[in-house]
């Protein structure tokens, strides 16, 4: 033909364009060719698109900066598998946790709902008597009703008792540590002829010398309000709160008690393995994959005796633990995702990767970057974990999902963690209880379409400074962000900068626009005082008014706590308390070592078969 097909009509335009021309010419073969058009379009559009029941794959950092990933702008980090990931799906650049701290975040994500709603606090202590009620339905138990098979492998941080922990929400597998790995001693593990390891301790001394004096730091978590003194007194009394553990659940069953006190050095080679092998033996039905991984969050003794927070693969290697660390998660990301490769199933997962909440300012060297989020008002050290800032609780986050969302896009679209269970719910094809509250949106729109937009117009921030109060402590309103009250970050003050201490803002919060200055360092209302002619008036009346209705209708639930004075004062997770919840190769053999295999194809992981892999290398660096 001498007229061209206009590109504008697309690829199936120009090819119906040229199929009505050939009819013209050579009407015998136009029918079959049309035929077979109409054939290939719709396998096309089978593949495009989203089936029946996804798999998904959640990756939860621990204490990650927004500004602690290669696709955040961190050149000095080594984050590879974790960045093609990134550049190959959606960058989510404005995605908000459910929390400044641990267990919050976690709650959040895991229900859909603001944290207060599910009677726990922001954090947890390691021989916390309650955890996330029975009556909350986690993302797991959600899935389950569409016949998804369920794991979650890392750190848990809902509750330590066997009704609490995953196997008892909804998780068919779990291997982990049920709460923050700075939260008890561990094995100080020798890494020979690592650059990491001063001079003299290149051999193991006596095993029971051989662990990181690092119990609970406390004094941080409670001087911030996010945890109760019984958490500590219990904890002083309970010798389980002493050792590390490191267990599997399978089902609602007991867990056992792999290793106590664990052994970082080899605590992600495990995760990864668990995951890989979940993937491959599910490859034929639709999974969920929870990976909220120990990583990067600080290891409080560890430095007196050592960096500790990485395998001998990794230790020394990247300039820095922070960073050694960074570098091990970015390793088991690369695993996962090979694994989904190798499986034949990554076009059928949908992969999100975001953090629990931002880097543990406090801890210095060994936290990580808020990137852009400086929170500079605040005061460099206010900003990060325990902070209703920018850098406390916005996250460095993508979606990925070969053939669905499309490459190199990008979105600045609000997004919560609590929009995660809505939203795998409308990807599953199940239903959410329309008699709950749900704090989360679907976001489905936001992930698969190009310019979907966010269906958060107030997005409210519980936790930080207003904790103690019961109250929202900021809340984000379109290009806008209002302090109800600012405080420091966890552990971060101690100075006479602007953000040191509490200070409320009773009368007009202090307002931010985070698009314009995302550092947060000049806000529209210096101190607080408002004149009716400013531009933003009309902004802040509506934010009062947000407030206003949110402070009269949230609804603060209550822990589950009915049977807890039953069983004593004891419940942190003890191998065997008679021999003081020490249970590990290294230190002595154990009642448990190595324990059996729970049904269905569940991992039998033992601490020697890890530790001899590791030490028969002496430090090596092995082929990745």
């Amino acid at each position: 033909p001498t007229d061209q097909p206009s590109c504008a009509r697309g690829w199936p335009g120009t090819i119906m364009h040229y199929v009505q021309t050939i009819f013209v010419i050579e009407p015998r073969i136009a029918l079959p060719m049309f035929r077979l058009l109409h054939l290939c379009l719709f396998w096309v559009a089978a593949a495009r698109a989203p089936t029946d029941r996804p798999n998904f794959v959640m990756l939860f950092v621990d204490d990650m900066g927004y500004g602690d990933t290669g696709f955040n702008g961190n050149a000095s980090v080594h984050t590879p598998n974790i960045d093609k990931l990134a550049f190959d799906g959606k960058i989510l650049t404005t995605w908000y946790s459910g929390c400044p701290i641990c267990t919050g975040s976690r709650a959040a994500l895991m229900t859909g709902r603001q944290f207060p709603r599910t009677g726990l606090p922001g954090g947890i202590g390691p021989v916390h008597m309650s955890g996330l009620r029975a009556s909350e339905t986690t993302i797991a138990e959600q899935l389950k009703k569409a016949n998804y098979a369920t794991a979650a492998v890392g750190k848990w941080h809902l509750g330590q008792r066997t009704e609490y922990l995953p196997g008892s929400k909804g998780f068919d597998q779990y291997l982990g540590v049920p709460y923050s790995n700075d939260m008890g001693n561990t094995l100080q593990s020798v890494c020979r002829n690592s650059k990491a390891q001063s001079a003299g301790r290149d051999k193991e001394s006596d095993a029971r010398d051989n662990t990181n004096q690092s119990s609970w730091n406390w004094k941080p978590y409670y001087d911030a309000g996010y945890i109760r003194m019984e958490d500590v007194e219990a904890a002083q009394r309970d010798p389980a709160a002493l050792w590390l553990p490191l267990i599997q659940q399978s089902g609602g069953g007991e867990p056992d008690v792999l290793e106590q006190p664990l052994d970082l050095t080899t605590l992600s080679e495990k995760y990864s393995d668990f995951a890989v092998r979940f993937i491959e033996g599910h490859r034929d039905e639709p999974f969920f994959l929870y990976v909220p991984f120990s990583h990067v969050h600080s290891v409080y003794g560890n430095w007196q005796h050592g960096p500790q927070y990485a395998g001998c693969r990794f230790r020394g290697k990247h300039g820095s633990p922070f960073v050694d660390a960074l570098a091990e998660t970015d390793w088991m990301v690369g695993n996962i995702y090979k694994a989904l490769q190798d499986a034949g199933v990554e076009q059928n997962t949908l992969v999100l990767f975001t953090g629990d909440n931002g880097p543990w300012m406090a801890q210095g060297d060994g936290a990580g970057s808020a990137g852009v989020l400086t929170g500079q008002y605040a005061g460099y050290w206010n900003v990060g974990k325990g902070s209703t800032w920018e850098g406390g609780i916005r996250s460095a986050s993508f979606a990925y999902w070969k053939g669905q969302i499309e490459p190199h896009s990008r979105s600045s679209e609000i997004i919560s963690s609590m929009d995660v269970f809505p939203t795998l719910s409308k990807l599953a094809g199940v239903d959410v209880d329309a008699n709950r509250v749900y704090d989360g949106k679907d976001m489905s729109q936001v992930l698969l379409q190009p310019q979907g937009k966010s269906k958060h117009d107030f997005l409210f921030f519980y936790g930080g400074c207003n904790e103690g109060k019961r109250l929202p402590s900021a809340v984000r309103h379109g290009r806008y962000k209002a302090h109800f009250c600012t405080g420091p970050g966890l552990g971060g003050c101690g100075s006479d900068e602007p953000g040191c201490g509490r200070k409320d803002f009773d009368d007009a919060p202090l307002l931010f626009d985070v698009v314009e200055d995302p550092s947060e360092s000049q806000p529209l209302n210096p101190g607080g005082v408002w004149c009716e002619d400013n531009d933003q008036s009309g902004v802040l009346k509506d934010i009062m008014a947000a407030f206003k209705t949110e402070r009269s209708t949230f609804s603060f639930g209550e822990p589950d706590n009915t049977q807890e004075k039953i069983f004593g004062p004891y419940f942190g997770i003890c191998c065997n308390r008679a021999t003081f919840c020490i249970c590990n190769s290294r230190l002595g053999g154990f009642p448990g070592q190595k324990r059996k295999a729970a049904a269905g194809g569940f991992l039998a992981i033992g601490t020697g078969h890890f530790h001899d892999r590791y030490h028969d290398h002496e430090g090596a660096q092995e082929t990745l």
